[in-house]
This record gives structure tokens, sequence and C-alpha cells, in this order.
């Protein structure tokens, strides 16, 4: 019975804010009487409009202020720039004369007014609408500037009467600078009063279901005692403005509770813009001026809502288990090959110089990251393999590695800090080097608590965010720093020998293993003509590294020829890879065969699906996402999984992060998640249940057994 209540309840609301804005549009574009003829009954209209002037003259390369003063009879609004479910914002139509340029209007902070169930925004009594008006050098002095502003308005009460009003202002244009009137500085000081004041702190919001959640830091109401506060969107169709916002405390901060809009026309902005009003109960305000940007958040109970220190010891954890990811551990194992009869001192100094290079990179990665989220960019964990050239760079490092590791070249202590001793037994800036390329390959692998503690970074403050990448670092760094410091890990490293030389090129393999899954990668990104210019770039690696391992040893002509022509070759490479750039057509997918059958995941499919009441399962994915490939393989494939999604009769969407795509980036931060996988199993009520990262058939089965 939620449900169709829930339903009712959208309908009914949605008909009457149609109606009541199809009534006042028509009033308002009607070709009505004078505003007199719409009056209440003592015959005035309710609003009587004029325009001041701050100085009572104009002067070349100044700003005039002028404003549109509103008096407004008592029991009647008119609206702001945003008016809410219903209403029109005041509107001005300026006619200047040459060499005048009249500004957006200043909006004071509004009021909220609610009316038969639909909230509005707006101003009662009186309003002071502050208008630039700029007047270039070029005007000359001597004459009269005549300003004239055809105004338009909307006023209601228990109806609502559109006005109108053409006024002029005749200002004489002096070459001396204009001098304030005297006789009006109450009146424009009262107005600026009434405006927000830009905000000295940074403010997030995330999407939880039927909720925007605005989050606010601490320092944002130092000197109110039990604050409230409420908020007023620029943007219409955001928020429901008819519901009463409720503050409430997270972690450090506050978070400003918001009811997400529920007409057809809802949206869920990019940026939230708009001003915040704090109230306290010792009579104290403040109303600022808010640019917030979409930021990742849990709903209530979910991994997200997790404090500070529990994110710090989740990415610890995570970065621990990273090490046994299938995209680390080869590159682990090349560097505990390198540490085998290099003796403890020199095992602890390369396993410090690992470890920089690990931590430094992480926290590089962390840092571009806030800063791509301070520009309002939403992005998450992996994302720089969104990227045709990342993708195309990586698979020739690895590759040209793999080589080495064959034998094809031995690269010099020239090439250490590129690559090239990145297996080898010695050099501090191989060692670290090694630390780098650790960290870029586990961008494609998510390990157990990695989810909420990457989703907490991106919601919290920038020093915090930065603390618990370097925490990811630290995990990721700690086995090996930890098998050099314990004597008893150090003495089961076997003596170096032939072994050695057999074991360094078994694990080119898994390398040229990688190699060929990031080109798979590259052809879901740029499609297979795309690709065909990166495996080229592939034999142009294979030809430099083979013509610099055969003439390294030559005689010093041959020598420089070999470097050159490597040289070379690397240059063409990294150009193929440079120009690749993403395929405009999505390829088709096709469920493998014994598979899951999916459906393209999209939120109106979604909505859709769970306003029918149908099990649904979201699946988010990407093609450079191990994890999520081992899962699909081992677990949602399985015929187990599969006869349950059948006899339960639920139906599987599936979307694709391998290239960007800012909805399914939205939902991710929706549910707390920086990153693919994310798994979601919604039940008959739509009530979504998130699964773990790394799935179980188990996990599933139970889940599916609860539906």
């Amino acid at each position: 019975m939620i449900l169709p209540a829930m339903a009712f309840r959208d309908f009914r609301y949605s008909w009457r804010r149609a109606l009541w804005s199809a009534a006042i549009l028509g009033v308002a574009l009607a070709a009505a009487p004078p505003a007199s003829a719409a009056a209440p009954a003592n015959g005035s209209h309710p609003v009587t409009a004029r325009l001041v002037p701050e100085a009572a003259s104009l002067a070349p390369g100044t700003i005039l202020w002028v404003d549109l003063h509103l008096d407004i009879a008592p029991g009647w609004h008119t609206y702001w720039r945003n008016p809410g479910d219903a209403g029109l914002p005041t509107e001005i139509a300026w006619t200047l004369p040459a060499g005048l340029t009249a500004g957006d209007i200043v909006w004071p902070v509004p009021e909220r007014f609610v009316v038969d169930g639909l909230g509005n925004y707006g101003f009662r009594d009186a309003v002071d609408l502050l208008v630039p008006i700029a007047a270039s050098q070029n005007i000359e002095s001597g004459g009269t500037a005549n300003l004239a502003a055809a105004v338009s308005w909307l006023v209601c009460s228990d109806i609502c009467i559109p006005g109108d009003a053409k006024l002029v202002l005749a200002l004489p244009v002096s070459a001396s600078p204009a001098v304030p009137d005297p006789t009006v500085k109450d009146l424009f000081a009262n107005a600026r009063s009434h405006l927000p004041k830009p905000a000295g702190f940074e403010a997030r919001f995330a999407v939880t279901g039927r909720e925007l959640r605005l989050i606010l830091p601490e320092p944002a109401f130092a000197g109110f005692e039990q604050p409230s506060a409420a908020f007023y969107p620029f943007d219409a169709n955001v928020i429901d403005a008819a519901a009463e916002p409720k503050l409430q405390r997270r972690g450090q901060g506050f978070e400003l509770l918001l009811a997400r809009a529920s007409t057809p026309a809802a949206t869920v902005p990019a940026t939230l813009n708009g001003v915040l009003v704090i109230r306290g109960a010792n009579g104290a305000e403040q109303a600022v001026s808010l640019h917030a940007t979409l930021a990742a958040a849990a709903p209530r109970g979910s991994s997200g809502d997790i404090a500070w220190w529990q994110a710090l010891l989740f990415a610890l954890a995570g970065g621990i288990v990273l090490n046994l990811m299938p995209c680390v551990f080869p590159v682990l194992s090349l560097k505990l090959l390198s540490l085998a009869g290099i003796g403890d001192r020199a095992a602890h100094h390369h396993a410090a110089a690992y470890a920089a290079g690990v931590i430094l990179s992480f926290a590089a990665l962390g840092s571009v990251l806030l800063i791509l989220r301070a520009g309002g960019d939403a992005i998450g964990w992996g994302f720089q393999l969104q990227s045709p050239v990342v993708v195309g760079l990586l698979a020739y490092l690895l590759f040209a590695m793999g080589l080495s590791l064959s034998g094809v070249a031995d690269f010099g202590a020239g090439l250490a800090g590129v690559g090239g001793r990145f297996a080898g037994r010695e050099g501090l800036a191989g060692a670290f080097a090694t630390g780098v390329l650790a960290t870029i390959v586990a961008t494609p692998c998510t390990a157990p608590f990695m989810g909420a503690a990457l989703g907490f970074a991106l919601l919290a403050p920038a020093p915090l965010a930065l603390a618990i990448f370097v925490a990811l670092g630290i995990g990721l760094a700690a086995p090996l720093a930890l098998a050099t410091l314990i004597p008893g890990i150090a003495r089961l490293l076997p003596r170096p020998g032939r072994w050695m030389v057999w074991l360094k090129q078994l694990l080119a393999f898994p390398l040229y293993g990688t190699v060929a899954w990031l080109v798979w990668v590259l052809i879901q990104e740029v499609g297979p003509e795309g690709a065909l210019a990166a495996l080229f770039g592939l034999v142009l690696v294979g030809f430099a590294v083979w013509i610099y391992g055969t003439t390294r040893l030559a005689g010093p002509a041959m020598r420089r020829v070999g470097i050159g022509l490597a040289a070379a070759g690397t240059a063409a490479a990294l150009l193929l890879a440079i120009t690749a750039t993403p395929s405009v057509a999505r390829p088709e997918k096709t469920a493998a065969q014994g598979g899951l059958g999916y459906e393209p995941f999209s939120l109106v499919r979604l909505e859709a699906l769970t306003s029918e009441r149908r099990p649904v399962f979201v699946n988010l994915t990407a093609a450079w996402c191990l994890t999520c490939l081992v899962n699909e393989h081992t677990t949602l494939d399985s015929a187990a999984v599969r006869h349950a999604f059948a006899e339960h009769r639920i139906v599987a969407l599936k979307g694709d992060w391998t290239r960007q795509d800012p909805e399914i980036t939205r939902y991710l931060q929706q549910f707390g998640r920086s990153g693919v996988p994310l798994y979601l199993l919604y039940d008959q009520a739509g009530a979504p249940n998130v699964l773990s990262q790394i799935l179980t058939q188990a996990e599933v089965l139970d889940a599916v057994g609860r539906i």
C-alpha cells in the first residue's frame, strides 16, 4: 500500500502544481486590461513600483546603482529569481542610451511561502532589487541620459495579479565623479544588508534517494546556538520548496536534508547553487551564497556513514589487501625477486624507496582527484583509465618491461627512472619507480574496504581526503616493508642463482597478459579502428627494445645508431598513443554465452522497473576493472546465480563505466562510492541492498532469497 499511496500523492501534487502554474501563466500572458481592472476591492493595485538612483547624476567610466523599489500591500507577496513551485520572478527590460549597460538584478534573500501545499520564494511588505548601470568612458558629459525600464511582476495572495509599470529616470551626465545622494543613503544601506554574502567555506552536496544532502563544515555555524538553516536554490525543479529542511550533525560538520522535487521536470544539478540562511536561537542570522559541488555520500546505514578514523583504517586495510589483487601481485613479485641475496641493509633501502614511490604516487593521485573535485568534475577511482591515452601508454610500458624480463634487452642505469630497473637487483631509483608502477597498475582493482574509504575521501575536506589516500599508499607498501624489516621473513628468501633468471623470464608472461587485457580495454574505448594504431605502437615498442638490446654492446657508432633508432621507435609509438581518441559510438554489448542477460543501465529504466515493483539487479562495471571481470566470471555468470535470477524474475541492468558517463558517476556517488564495481539488488518495494565488492556466490544467493 505504500507505493500506491506515494504515487497518488505525487500525482495529486503534480496536477495541483500544473493547474496552479497554468492559471498564473494564463493570467500573466493574457491581453489583460490595466492592472487596476484586476485589483482588490479598494481599487488599488497591491504593488507600487519606483526607480531610485543612488546618485543624482552619471559620470563616464563609473557604475551607478539603481534600486527598483516595490511596496507590497499587506498579505501579498512577489517572487524571487526562482519562484519555487509556482509563480513568476520580477523582470526589468531596460531601454538605455548608447554607452550605458544594465547588469542583472542583484537579488536579496527571499522568504518561503507555503500555499495549498506549494512552496514559493518571494518577498512581502517591500523589496529592493538593485541593478548596476555601467557607463562607458565614451559617453558625452553635459547632456541628460534617460533610463527607461519596463517592469513586470506577479503578486499573489489568495489570488494572483500580474502588474507592470514603465518607469523613467532622467539623469544629467557630469564629467566629475557622481556623489551618492544622502537622501537615499539609508535606503541603499538597508537594501545591501539583505544581500547574501559570499560563503567563506566549502560546501558539497550528495543525492540520496528522495533527498539532497547539503554538507556543511563546522566553521559555517560558528557563533550560532542551536542553529537552524534554510536553502533557496537558484535553479527550479531541484528541491520540494514546500518541504521543511532538516539540519543535523554529521561527523565534524552539519548536513541539511532537502527533499528532492518529485515532479516530471525534476532534475539533479551538476552543482547546487543558491542562498543558505543560518539562524541561531540567540537571534544570530547569516545569509551566504553557496556553490556546492557534487560529492560522494551514502544513504544512511550504508558504508558511507563512517567516522574519519574508520575511513583511515579502511584505507589502510584496503591498501594491504590490494597487494593480493591481480593488478599488483606481478609487480610485487618482481620487487621481491630483486631483494633476494642483496643483504639486509640494501633490502631496507630498497623497501624504503619502494614505499616512498607508492605513498607519493597515492598522494599525487589524491591531489589530482581533489583538484578535479574542486573544479566541479564528477570523478572517481580509476578515472585515468577512462582515457585511451593512459591505457595505451600503460600497455607500452608493461610490454617494454616484459621484453626486458624475457632478455630482449637489459636496460641500464640511464633508464632506471623510466622502468628499466623495475625488476633490477640494485638501484634505489628502480625501487622508487617500482612503487610508482605498483600504484598505477593498482587503479583498475578495488579491494575490500576501499569503497567506503574512497567514497569518504571524495566527500571529506581536502586535508582529510589526502590523508586517506596516503593511508592507502601505506597499506600497499606495508607488506614489502615488513618483509625486509622482520628477519624471519627475510631469511625465507632463497639465495641468488640460476632460478632467478628462469623466474624473471616466467614473470614476463603475467605482464604480457596484462598488455593483452589493456589492448582489449582500448578496443572498448576507441573501437577496432582506433586500436589498430595502438597495436602498431606495440610493434614500434618491440622494435625499440630489440634494437637497443642488440646494439647496446656494439661499438660506439653502432650503439649511437641503436639508441637513435630506439628513440625514434619510442617517439613514434608515443605519437600513436597520444592521438588515440574515444570512439563516438559505444560498442554493442552482447550477453556472454551462459551469462546473465543484461539490459543497458539507465535511471529511467531503473525507475520504471522499481515503479512496477520488479526486483532489479544493477551491475556497474568497466572493462578496465579486473575485480569486476573476476566477479562476473566466478559468481554472476554461474549456473546457480542465473537460475536464482530467473526463478525470482530479477531484471539485470549493467552500467558500463569504461568511458566517462556522468549519469553512472552520479549514481555511484549516491551510494558513497567513487568507482566500480558496485552491485545493488532492489527488492519489490524499491529498496536497494548493497552487495560486497568482492562477490561470492553464497552472498548473492542469500540476497536473492531475501527479496
